[in-house]
């Protein structure tokens, strides 16, 4: 379905003895996998063993599944640069209030501006906070970090990693860093155990050298799907780190404003406000429900990529479904 940022995971490798003894198997490691529809909705009842996982053409153990429906932390990195239009800054807020609206009351959030002024907000399950802090200061007195410098530092405050942890960026595009680059954010996200999803307010690359040359496709509902790099719309310009960040770390990034030259975004128009909150609501679906996987890998000595899709024989007695996970198992 769609795509491909990919963090790594980090499993243990026993490797030969001296005497070159027989290569034992990896400890199994556990994954958040999130299967969904187009709208961003959770399938739930599915078992270990409606999936299939391959790493080099060999098949992956997957051992067991558990539905997670746990509270979550969700840090929202807002991109608060002066330049954006009038109408991004509205959908920005749109998106952060129908994000707030859809939680659920056990979940906690925070809030981090990038690129310009802006208060931070720590976790609180109280809403008020962050919609207070949405206002934009005129101040220049204020220090502006990058859209990834504000991640790394957002990363920071999640503390010991809880299962369900999640990140929302949204902006134009993740340049403008002072200290974070693309590498430290993935490494930082794995290590963590963080999923990493964005709404953008400007164009993606669509293209993945890790997917072998994959793109995204839209649907009408704003999601994407990975087809071949045939046909379609290919996007090759655009922020070129923000699709494999969220892919990679087992998220998505969502298009939202600013894609198209010969498009109107007007958030006047109450149709426009509807799809700005749609997408950000199908992002809170995501985050809200996923599986927890006990995944086996054969032996790797590195990095490598591995697929994960549900059954055929699930699929074609189902809408389409979409699986989200962290698109690389490490060495064990």
């Amino acid at each position: 379905m769609f795509v491909r940022f990919f963090t790594s995971l980090s499993i243990l490798l026993i490797g030969l003895s001296g005497t070159g003894a027989t290569q034992q198997a990896c400890k199994a490691v556990e994954l958040p996998v999130g299967v969904i529809s187009v709208t961003g909705e959770g399938f739930r009842g599915l078992a270990a063993e409606d999936f299939a996982a391959h790493i080099q053409k060999k098949p992956v153990g997957l051992k067991s599944l558990t539905y997670d429906e746990g509270p979550r932390r969700v840090l929202i990195v807002v991109d608060a640069n002066r330049k954006l239009s009038a109408d991004t800054r509205k959908a920005e807020g749109a998106m952060i209030e129908a994000m707030l609206a859809a939680a659920r009351p056990v979940d906690t959030f925070a809030l981090l501006p990038a690129r310009g002024p802006g208060r931070d907000v720590d976790f609180t399950s109280d809403r008020r906070p962050i919609t207070e802090a949405m206002g934009w200061s005129d101040s220049k007195e204020v220090k502006e970090p990058g859209v990834l410098d504000s991640v790394m530092a957002g990363i920071q405050r999640f503390g010991a990693p809880q299962s369900g942890d999640a990140i929302v960026v949204i902006a134009a595009d993740l340049e403008g860093n002072h200290k974070a680059n693309a590498k430290m954010v993935a490494k930082a996200l794995e290590e963590h155990h963080i999923r990493m999803f964005g709404l953008a307010l400007g164009p993606v690359t669509t293209r993945s050298s890790v997917a072998g040359g994959s793109m995204t496709s839209t649907t009408s509902q704003g999601l994407a799907w990975t087809t071949p790099a045939t046909g379609d719309v290919i996007y090759n310009s655009g922020d070129e780190h923000f699709f494999p960040l969220t892919i990679n770390s087992g998220g998505l990034v969502l298009g939202v404003m600013n894609m198209d030259s010969h498009r109107s975004y007007d958030m006047g128009n109450p149709r426009m406000v509807q799809e700005v909150q749609q997408k950000a609501r199908s992002i809170s679906k995501m985050i809200a429900s996923f599986y927890r996987m006990q995944v086996e890998p054969p032996p790797l000595s590195h990095a490598e990529d591995w697929s994960l899709d549900v059954n055929d024989s699930i699929k074609k007695h189902s809408q389409p479904m979409f699986v989200l996970y962290p698109r690389a198992l490490g060495p064990c």
